[in-house]
């Protein structure tokens, strides 16, 4: 998502190699598929938190590679996200994504 003004653009500019099967703006996807929290930025984080909300926005872990969080999930807790938006990442986003219902956990 930090390169959707460049995507946008493109369309816009050069929708004669860009929007060639597709019409629908890039920009309208937003929100429409999830993403995982692992940007190793809080600031990227942030941005796209409010370009697209928490509700399709999953923890992240980078598992098997070295690169993740060494404590998962530690820095989002550090953001001062509301307890709303951090319930998304690190459960109701998932959830919805498999298609579970939280109360078959409680």
């Amino acid at each position: 998502m930090p390169t959707m003004g460049r995507i946008e653009h493109g369309f816009n500019c050069r929708p004669d190699l860009v929007a060639i099967d597709n019409p629908v703006n890039p920009r309208e996807y937003i929100g429409r598929f999830w993403v995982d929290s692992i940007t190793h930025d809080p600031m990227l984080l942030d941005y796209i938190l409010k370009l697209q909300g928490s509700k399709k926005v999953t923890l992240g872990s980078d598992y098997p590679f070295p690169l993740g969080d060494l404590e998962i999930g530690a820095y989002i807790e550090k953001m001062g996200l509301s307890e709303e938006v951090i319930e998304d990442i690190f459960c109701n986003s998932t959830l919805e994504w498999l298609n579970l219902d939280k109360k078959m956990f409680l």
